[in-house]
């Protein structure tokens, strides 16, 4: 062991101060090393290679022109005349609107053919059913309720009949 403390190596793990000195040359010798070694693509062929002319990828490519538009002038202007609006107004305001007026079913039926009308009736008798509905599950409702008290009595008033009685059990 003490002869391995004697002995020198060989090359020291310090750098030498000439070596600062040559820091320059090596950062340029450094550096066109690097640049000898970095990636250099062609990129013609990789247009050549990946992109062939022939081939589209999926994409369609349309040559027919677009549908024309023909648009006619004379329709197209929609001018609003104020005069004619506020007479409109005034003529209507003494009306109730349109949504709010009563449905003459009458007159329609006069339009209708015989079996039209049937339907029609049919229709109407259903849609009144169904908006009933409602009351007449909730009073099978109420009516089942009622049974199932009456059956609660009875089976109230057996048990208590037999309890009385000994020679049932």
């Amino acid at each position: 062991m003490a002869d391995n403390l004697q002995k020198r190596p060989s090359k020291g793990i310090l750098k030498n101060s000439s070596s600062f000195d040559k820091q320059d040359s090596r950062n340029a010798n450094f550096l066109a090393r690097r640049k000898s070694k970095e990636t250099k693509w062609d990129e013609m062929n990789i247009i050549a290679t990946l992109h062939p002319a022939d081939k589209d990828y999926g994409h369609m490519k349309i040559d027919e022109p677009k549908t024309p538009y023909y648009r006619d002038e004379a329709e197209s202007e929609d001018v609003l005349d104020a005069t004619e609006l506020a007479e409109k107004i005034r003529l209507s305001t003494g009306k109730p609107p349109k949504a709010m007026e009563s449905d003459d079913s009458e007159d329609d039926d006069e339009e209708l053919t015989p079996e039209e009308r049937i339907k029609k009736k049919e229709f109407e008798s259903k849609r009144k059913k169904h908006y009933n509905e409602y009351y007449a599950v909730k009073l099978a409702r109420k009516l089942l309720e009622e049974e199932e008290d009456e059956d609660d009595d009875a089976n109230v008033a057996e048990s208590k009949s037999s309890q009385g009685n000994p020679s049932n059990s």
